[in-house]
């Protein structure tokens, strides 16, 4: 039986130890940050069903955080307990309009607490079982996503069964391809929601294989992009160096072809997107990719998540907005680093720092040196 997770939130370190060793006595899956930034970065790849939290805290305190969260869709249905030594009524009532379930003044008892926190995880999981999405997004995205594809594959196949002997061999060709593009557009959204239901429901795992060529997995992936995008040998400027990278190749394929397919769905045509990737040090390996395209605004910047678009209906996207989210886990999860620099109508850079195969990072350095 899979334990209830909750992440503890508080920058005193005795308190939190105490809680931590309290709460893992009593069977629960812990995870403990010191203020908000580090529960953000616990919250890219970890899943609670329950976050305490304290209010007072330096870096980001717990406001901040509650309204992180309340803004990115999939962690708002997380419930969320505010600790704290301060008594003011009206903070208390704005949070709790804001989404807070509840508040617990310092000093407390640990049989309130205890009671506090089963009453709020059993109400969750009964929300939960009552509720079970496939997908967090709009549901018209959704179907869309599914149809669309759905619809491109039986299309085709039907012309074919009650049209075939009108067609020539270049125009039956020509079916088959649309059949396959619409093929792994609808495999693609049907692995990035699997992905993320795993991640939601922690059952994503790192594969023990770590070891990967970088250049070989981006000549593949460029392969994939060109089969799908118009004139893109004219888009995509590229200089990616030779390395051995302790990352799953199949995850670096997911990484690079999703961040490089955004780059190119959110550049204007004529614009091209550059990706270079070279040895940073002897412990990384640095990928940029950077677009020239529509950039996001700080706002949107803030709120990038599972499911998160930003005006769809006016740029035509595909997708469920799930690629950055998932390939942030994944990168997260392989002990790399992400982070993104946009600005809106100039572009977006993506910057991704990956840890190099150190055995053979060693190998080509020592036969350099022959």
């Amino acid at each position: 039986m899979n334990k209830n997770k909750i992440l503890l939130v508080d920058d005193e370190l005795n308190i939190r130890e105490t809680i931590v060793e309290l709460l893992i006595y009593q069977n629960y899956d812990v995870k403990a940050a010191a203020n908000g930034q580090e529960a953000l970065d616990l919250l890219e790849y970890w899943v609670p069903d329950l976050i305490i939290c304290d209010i007072m805290m330096p870096v980001m305190d717990g406001i901040v955080l509650h309204e992180i969260i309340q803004e990115t869709e999939s962690l708002s249905f997380i419930p969320f307990i505010f600790l704290t030594a301060k008594k003011e009524n009206n903070l208390m009532r704005k949070c709790l309009l804001d989404g807070v379930d509840y508040f617990l003044s310092k000093p407390f008892k640990i049989k309130e607490l205890l009671k506090i926190i089963e009453t709020k995880i059993d109400r969750f999981e009964k929300i939960k079982n009552t509720h079970k999405n496939l997908y967090a997004g709009q549901k018209k995205y959704f179907l869309h996503e599914i149809n669309t594809p759905l619809n491109g594959i039986l299309g085709s196949i039907e012309i074919l069964i009650k049209h075939i002997k009108d067609f020539d061999q270049k125009q039956v060709s020509e079916f088959y391809e649309a059949i396959k593009i619409s093929g792994e557009r609808l495999n693609r959204t049907m692995q990035n929601i699997i992905l993320y239901q795993n991640l939601k429901n922690n059952l994503y795992q790192t594969k023990e294989s770590f070891e990967c060529e970088i250049a070989i997995i981006f000549t593949d992936v460029k392969t994939k992009l060109f089969q799908m995008h118009e004139d893109p040998e004219q888009r995509i400027s590229y200089s990616v160096d030779e390395a051995n990278l302790k990352i799953d190749k199949e995850d670096l394929h997911f990484i690079l072809f999703e961040l490089i397919d955004n780059a190119l769905k959110f550049s204007e045509d004529g614009k091209a997107v550059i990706v270079s990737g070279k040895r940073y040090n002897d412990e990384y390996y640095e990928v940029v990719i950077k677009d020239l395209g529509i950039g996001f605004s700080e706002q949107e910047l803030k709120k990038i998540g599972a499911a998160q678009q930003f005006k769809r209906e006016e740029r035509e996207q595909q997708g469920l907005g799930l690629g950055l989210f998932l390939s942030k886990m994944m990168i997260k999860r392989s002990n790399g680093v992400f982070s993104i620099i946009s600005k809106e109508g100039e572009g977006s850079t993506v910057k991704i720092f990956l840890p190099l195969e150190t055995i053979k990072s060693r190998s080509i350095a020592e036969l350099q040196t022959i």
